[in-house]
């Protein structure tokens, strides 16, 4: 029987092979203890009706603009009374409000 590359060649593709399955493998454990590190950052609660703009900018997703938003709608129409009231703020929906809600403090 007779193969297209020669011992040595063989070796070295092999080689190769193995380097790029560990390449890949290690790419992915990088990946997943990435996003657990990320998970990590938020271990966190923030009560939304006396959080500053800068405690509200620390929730995912939330920005500068959204932060205001939030602490505006605060000034205007009084406390939250509860979560899903923050979809009243512009540029909050239901999306948003279940990235941020793991981070809201409980209403008592």
């Amino acid at each position: 029987m007779r193969f297209l590359l020669r011992g040595q060649d063989q070796l070295v593709m092999m080689i190769f092979v193995v380097f790029f399955f560990v390449f890949i493998f290690s790419s992915s454990v990088s990946q997943t203890e990435w996003q657990s590190e990320r998970k990590k950052e938020y271990q966190f609660q923030v009560d939304i009706n006396t959080a500053t703009v800068e405690e509200l900018q620390t929730l995912p997703g939330i920005g500068g603009k959204l932060a205001e938003g939030i602490a505006e709608y605060r000034k205007t129409k009084g406390p939250f009374n509860d979560h899903y009231e923050i979809m009243n703020v512009k540029g909050i929906g239901v999306k948003k409000l279940n990235t941020v809600k793991p981070y809201l403090r409980d209403f008592p």
